[in-house]
C-alpha cells in the first residue's frame, strides 16, 4: 500500500500490481489514466469487470470460458466433433481461430503439468478430456501444448494417457520454435504447425 496516495488509489494500484507481468510503476500509469476519465468511461469499465463474475461460465464441453453453458465452438454443428485439439489455456484457442485452418473442436486443461508450482494431472481437465473421447468417439486428438518443458512434460503424460483409448494423437508441426508461445506466434506459424501436424 502506497501511504503518499488517497486511499481508493493505493488500492487500485495494489489490485493492479497483482496482474501478471505488472509492476508498481505500471499500476501507478493505469490507475492515474483511469483517474482522468470522466464518469461514463469509469461506470462503464467498472460494469464491464463485474459482468466477469455475473456473466463468465466454464463452457460444460471443452472448458472455456463462455457466456453460456457451452461455448459457440461447442454449439456450433458445422465443426467437426471427431476431432479435438487439446490447449492449455483459452488463449491458445483463440490464436488458432484467427488462422481459420481449424475446423475441430477443443478441449482446455487449464495449463500445463508443472511439479514444481505443485500442478498435478489431477489439478487439469484430464479426466474429463478421457471421458470425452470415449463418449464422442474421437479420432484424432491434437496436442496443442507449448514447446517449453511443461508443455512437452504434459503432451508426453497425455500421450501415454490417452494411447489404451486407441485414438489418432498428433502434434502441431515443428513450425514452432523451442520455447515460444502459441498466443504470440503468427498466423501464418501456427497455420503450418495445424496442416503439419504429425501423430506421436
Amino acid at each position: 500500500m502506497r501511504q503518499h496516495y488517497s486511499e481508493s488509489i493505493s488500492k487500485l494500484i495494489s489490485y493492479f500490481s497483482d496482474l501478471p507481468g505488472i509492476g508498481p510503476k505500471t499500476a501507478e500509469k493505469f490507475v492515474f489514466y483511469l483517474v482522468k476519465q470522466n464518469k461514463e468511461y469509469l461506470q462503464g469499465f467498472s460494469q464491464t469487470i463485474s459482468d466477469l463474475i455475473d456473466r463468465i461460465k466454464i463452457c460444460s464441453i471443452c472448458h472455456n470460458y463462455s457466456e453460456k453453458s457451452t461455448c459457440s465452438i461447442c454449439d456450433n454443428s458445422k465443426r467437426n466433433k471427431t476431432v479435438i485439439c487439446v490447449v492449455a489455456r483459452p488463449q491458445d484457442i483463440a490464436a488458432l481461430e484467427k488462422t481459420h485452418e481449424y475446423q475441430g473442436v477443443y478441449h482446455m486443461l487449464g495449463g500445463v503439468l508443472n511439479p514444481l508450482e505443485e500442478v498435478t494431472p489431477d489439478k487439469l481437465n484430464i479426466t474429463q478430456l478421457l471421458e470425452r473421447i470415449k463418449k464422442d468417439k474421437s479420432k484424432e486428438i491434437i496436442l496443442a501444448l507449448n514447446p517449453d518443458i511443461e508443455g512437452e512434460t504434459t503432451s508426453l503424460y497425455l500421450k501415454k494417457t490417452l494411447q489404451p483409448l486407441n485414438v489418432k494423437i498428433t502434434r502441431l508441426a515443428r513450425g514452432l520454435p523451442m520455447g515460444s508461445d502459441l498466443e504470440y506466434a503468427d498466423e501464418v506459424t501456427l497455420t503450418n504447425a495445424l496442416k503439419g501436424r504429425r501423430e506421436i
